[in-house]
This record gives structure tokens, C-alpha cells and sequence, in this order.
């Protein structure tokens, strides 16, 4: 599928929910949003993908222009992934919409968002539902939204 993105430049959506991708498969997948101009819509929900996929994923981020959605329900990801993703959403100016419920993220990786929705004004939902965000992470994220005039919906809903 990775290999048929860096030649498809027609293709929009991509679902690819609950195939084991795993971080190599995601790996894959980050090398071709490098060069794809086309996906605007990307789906890995349970995808076992990590740290190591989601920041593969990020790095590609960091130069895609086209993708708007990208789905990471339940794959894994900790402070570490979503410091990465953080990091490229200072730069990307396309994502508009991040699911990352239900994931590992704690405070750490919560901040680190935070810091990117300072600079960030393309993201308009976050979805962080069911991760281990605690006070210091909330608090880095509502005095984000101070600043942040773009984001129209956060969940940060904790039913654990």
C-alpha cells in the first residue's frame, strides 16, 4: 500500500483500520506522505504502530501539504509519539483534524501539544479522549488555548 502512494496521486482516502501495520507498516506509509500529494484523509486506528510509527509519521508531516485527517485512535502512542507529532505541527499547515484517543499520552506528550497549538492555526479538532493526562497537561492545554484561535474542538474526555 506504501509503495502504491509514492505513484498514486489520486487516491484521497485511505482507511486502513485494525490491519496490524504495526511501526514498520507505518514506517512504510510516512516514507510515501512524503511524496504524496494526494491523501487528504488517513485512517490507522488499532494499528499497534507506537512511538516509533507515529513519529515516523510525523517526520512526514513536517512536508506534507495535503493531508487534513489523520486517525491514531488506539495504537499505542506515548509522550514520546506525541512530542513528534507536536513537533510537526509547528510546521505542517494542512492537518486539520488529530484523532489521538486512546492512546498512552501523559503530561509530558500533552505539553508538548500545547507548545504546538501556540504556533499552530490549521488544527481545528483534537481528539486526546482517554489518554493519562493529568493536571500539568490539561493545564498546558487550556493556557494554549489562550492564544490558539483556530481549534474549535479538544476532547480530553476521561472515563477510565
Amino acid at each position: 500500500m506504501a509503495k502504491a502512494l509514492e505513484s498514486n496521486f489520486s487516491l484521497t482516502s485511505l482507511d486502513l483500520q485494525h490491519n496490524q501495520i504495526g511501526t514498520t507498516g507505518a514506517t512504510a506509509l510516512a516514507k510515501a506522505l512524503e511524496s504524496n500529494s494526494s491523501l487528504t484523509s488517513l485512517k490507522l486506528q488499532e494499528n499497534q504502530i507506537g512511538d516509533t510509527g507515529s513519529t515516523a509519521l510525523a517526520k512526514a508531516l513536517e512536508s506534507n501539504s495535503s493531508l487534513t485527517f489523520l486517525d491514531l485512535y488506539y495504537n499505542q502512542i506515548g509522550d514520546a509519539g506525541a512530542t513528534a507529532l507536536a513537533k510537526a505541527l509547528e510546521l505542517n499547515t494542512s492537518l486539520t483534524s488529530l484523532n489521538l484517543y486512546y492512546n498512552q499520552i501523559g503530561d509530558t506528550g500533552a505539553t508538548a501539544l500545547a507548545g504546538a497549538l501556540e504556533s499552530n492555526s490549521s488544527l481545528i479538532s483534537l481528539d486526546l479522549r482517554l489518554n493519562k493526562i493529568r493536571d500539568t497537561g490539561a493545564t498546558a492545554l487550556a493556557k494554549a488555548l489562550e492564544s490558539n484561535s483556530s481549534l474549535t474542538s479538544l476532547n480530553l474526555k476521561r472515563i477510565r
